[in-house]
């Protein structure tokens, strides 16, 4: 999330009583997954990407690093979960992946001063940098693709919906996600630029869970996919539109 965007969410945010997390946002309702984990204790859910996700689910360092806790969230989910390792064998940090990945100029987008004014990635700067991480950890193999949600068409929904099925049968690909974060959680005062893993989807409710990597403020919580949907198509002005980044990996 934006540094900028963020003060004005610790101005008019969790503080203000008014407000109550997870307020509706014209009529869809988020729902908090300490109060709704019904889909991980049924036979028919493996839930792949939850189990994985959860081993490795870490808060954003800073208020712009929402992609470097998504990405490295994606790349240990992939890459050292349902393995054997060795001792040696380090997690994949937030900070050891700036390090290594360097022609996007990561570490200075997600830095305090920012780079030319610029804080956090936009869609397309998050496919590079999950393409670079990936050739920054040897990672042969993996592909990375985009989708910007420009509109609001039926048929982009239904690619969405057959997006997210995808990626819930498959162990070996994780979705991350470009949203504005106030569209599905409330929070007065946005549009808040967003960046957080999709943990499951549940085709029977359409509900889509996203691990919020923003840790201080949100737990992972469910959200209709049509929401979700529209809080990737919502335009700003440093960013542009929203979408979806699929990292998959060797079957």
């Amino acid at each position: 999330m934006n540094t900028v965007l963020l003060s004005l969410l610790l101005l008019a945010g969790p503080a203000g009583a008014e407000t109550p997390k997870y307020s509706p946002v014209n009529g869809a309702l988020a729902v908090p997954l300490s109060l709704d984990n019904a889909y991980f204790r049924g036979p028919a859910a493996p839930a792949y990407d939850y189990w994985a996700l959860s081993s490795f689910y870490v808060p954003q360092y800073n208020g712009a690093a929402c992609s470097a806790a998504s990405v490295a969230m994606a790349l240990n989910a992939l890459l050292n979960a349902r393995r054997e390792r060795g001792d040696e064998e380090e997690n994949i940090t937030q900070e050891k992946l700036l390090e290594k990945v360097t022609g996007l100029k990561w570490k200075e987008l997600l830095s305090p001063e920012g780079l030319d004014g610029r804080h956090g990635l936009t869609l397309n700067q998050l496919a590079q940098a999950s393409k670079e991480a990936l050739a920054a950890y040897g990672a042969a193999g993996y592909t990375v693709s985009s989708a910007t949600v420009n509109g609001k068409s039926g048929l982009a929904l239904e690619n969405f919906r057959r997006a997210l099925s995808g990626n819930e049968k498959n162990p070996s690909d994780i979705m991350l996600l470009h949203f504005t974060q106030d569209t599905l959680t409330g929070a007065p005062g946005g549009p808040f630029p967003h960046i957080s893993p999709v943990g499951a989807y549940d085709t029977k409710t359409r509900r889509v869970l996203i691990m919020d990597v923003d840790r201080q403020w949100y737990e992972p919580y469910w959200a209709a996919d049509t929401q979700v949907f529209k809080a990737m198509a919502v335009k700003t002005p440093a960013f542009g539109a929203g979408g979806y980044v699929i990292i998959r990996g060797k079957k």
